[in-house]
């Protein structure tokens, strides 16, 4: 992937959005597609780099869906082959995450999620909610960077400290929004 993507999996460093990586992702979810066919079944672009006009990690979310997570288990050895690792379910139990590119250097999580799943709906309610109400994507944004600055090398503080915004927007969505 070009310099635009990339990131220390251990580091906190946001980048103000960047238009290429909507055509990044459109390259990773055609190669997907095309590489995976019946396994990988749809592909949508995820966390703050699909969001425009906020900052963002370098790393690319993906989620794609798979008819089961036994099955995104078995893509293991293939996904390497592409320089994918598996990180198996790390805590969320309807999703099976690969990293793409070495520890230093991740370019592209990659989330497997079945269609009727939790972690599915999720993605596409606060995607979609962020892009329906940019004020709020910008008051995500504004934490996003406080939380930056105070954990810049302990990204798993950083994600917590987005939680409960996240779970808020969560809530309003699912009363707006229809996935």
């Amino acid at each position: 992937m070009p310099q635009d993507l990339g990131l220390d999996r251990t580091k906190v460093i946001l980048k103000p959005h960047n238009n290429k990586w909507g055509k990044l992702f459109e390259e990773e979810k055609k190669f997907l597609l095309d590489n995976f066919p019946g396994e990988i079944l749809e592909v949508s672009h995820g966390g703050s780099t699909s969001i425009p006009n906020i900052p963002a990690k370098p790393i690319l979310d993906i989620f794609a869906v798979v008819p089961s997570l036994d099955i995104a288990r078995g893509l293991k050895d293939r996904l390497a082959s592409f320089n994918y690792y598996y990180r198996g379910e790390e805590g969320i139990q309807e999703r099976i995450l690969y990293a793409k590119g070495p520890a230093e250097n991740r370019t592209v999580n990659l989330h497997l999620v079945e269609k009727n799943s939790t972690e599915w709906k999720n993605h596409l309610l606060i995607k979609n909610y962020y892009l329906k109400h940019p004020k709020v994507a910008q008051e995500y944004a504004q934490l996003k960077e406080r939380l930056a600055r105070q954990y810049p090398n302990d990204r798993r503080a950083y994600g917590a400290g987005k939680n409960d915004f996240i779970k808020e927007v969560l809530a309003k969505a699912a009363l707006e929004i229809t996935v």
